[in-house]
């Protein structure tokens, strides 16, 4: 089964940012460490946007970007307790729902690192 591409902005109240990247390193950041060790993320990053188009008046956004072995893995971590206690937590930085999209790859280029 083909990796599967998880995109999600992520619309936190600029002034809790600070509290929800705590957060998200206290509990979630173990999780990742857990499914990247086991293979079933392939890569995971979070990234603090400096500009976003998506972004309103007192809101910080965020990047969250996933790549999974399969389908599989994100419906393995979505269901996952732990998850769903830190998500109820994480919603409550958020006043406005987070943009989502997850696909297929169609086209890729990485640098051979010259």
């Amino acid at each position: 089964m083909a990796r599967e591409y998880t995109t999600i902005v992520l619309h936190i109240a600029a002034e809790r940012a600070a509290d929800f990247e705590a957060l998200f390193e206290r509990d979630e950041l173990k999780r990742w460490e857990d499914y990247t060790a086991r293979g079933r993320f392939t890569e995971a990053c979070l990234i603090r946007c400096r500009y976003s188009a998506l972004q309103s008046g007192g809101i910080q956004d965020y990047v969250l970007h996933v790549v999974t072995a399969d389908e599989h893995a994100h419906h393995e971590h979505d269901e996952d307790a732990g998850f769903a206690e830190y998500n109820k937590q994480a919603d409550t930085f958020q006043p406005e729902e987070p943009t989502v999209t997850f696909g297929d790859l169609v086209f890729e280029r990485k640098s051979t690192g010259n």
